[in-house]
């Protein structure tokens, strides 16, 4: 698999000398589970992981069990209350892009 550049870049800002080690990691778990393989997943995952390994294998695990997880995790800001979130990201963009005109 092929990552877009952005998520290259991240993953190389992110996780710096261990870059190539989490790029194997989730090109292992892609492999392993084919719905992991959209960009919006794998841009989630790596900005829940912000640069840990063991965040990013932890989050692997999580989108491996239930994608909409990580993506609840990543784009939305818990406000008050048990069930009221705001989406603040968008990571079916770039990761540049991700907080421009967030739609709900």
């Amino acid at each position: 698999m092929t990552f877009k550049d952005d998520i290259k870049a991240r993953i190389q800002t992110d996780f710096g000398e261990n870059a190539n080690t989490a790029t194997t990691m989730l090109i292992d778990a892609i492999n392993k589970v084919d719905y992991l393989k959209t960009d919006r997943v794998i841009r989630c995952i790596i900005f829940l992981a912000k640069g840990n390994l063991t965040d990013l294998n932890k989050y692997i695990e999580s989108a491996t069990f239930d994608t909409r997880d990580v993506m609840l995790w990543a784009e939305y800001e818990k406000l008050s209350g048990d069930l009221n979130y705001k989406r603040q990201r968008d990571f079916n963009m770039t990761f540049q892009e991700c907080s421009n005109d967030v739609k709900e």
